[in-house]
């Protein structure tokens, strides 16, 4: 059996009450390949779903340094995000999680996730206004169509910059 698929049995085995044998597997598969950008995201996803948001960023940030790619590059990105938030280092989390955002533009989960760090960070305004966004993008309802225009003027008024940032 590859590693994908190693790491796939592993992930379908895993049980959110005991994440400890999980975590044990996956380290197992990284002191194997331990120059394997997938193995490095494996272990930091890992460490996340075992309770350990302190191991996990640097994990993570080995990752993003092999050269993770693609859909894991997306994940990895918005999980490392929400682990800085968790881990209270706040502008980290901001900043990992609107670079997925500049990345992959209008992904529903990045935008949320964006949404609870700014929230977190005492960005409100920016928070709502990008939560907004997505609702008026997202959610096909008569009355969000209706009221779309005031509905974005209002969201906007929420900041106090053109919406762009670093």
């Amino acid at each position: 059996m590859g590693l994908a698929e190693r790491i796939e049995a592993t992930w379908a085995e895993a049980d959110r009450d005991a994440p400890e044998p999980t975590l044990t597997r996956f380290r197992a598969l990284l002191d194997e390949h331990p120059d394997d950008v997938a193995a490095l995201y494996a272990h930091a996803c890992a460490l996340d779903f075992a309770g350990h948001p302190a191991e996990a960023a640097p994990a993570y940030e080995r990752a993003f340094a092999a050269g993770l790619t693609g859909a894991e590059l997306k994940a990895g990105l918005l999980q490392y995000g929400s682990t800085l938030r968790n881990l209270g280092r706040l502008d980290e989390a901001t900043s990992a999680l609107f670079d997925a955002d500049r990345r992959f533009p209008g992904d529903a989960a990045v935008t949320v996730y964006l949404a609870l760090a700014l929230l977190s960070a005492d960005q409100s305004g920016e928070a709502v206004r990008r939560l907004v966004d997505l609702a008026l993008d997202r959610i096909d309802d008569p009355g969000l169509r209706r009221y779309q225009w005031a509905l974005r003027r209002y969201a906007a008024a929420l900041t106090d910059d053109d919406g762009q940032h670093p």
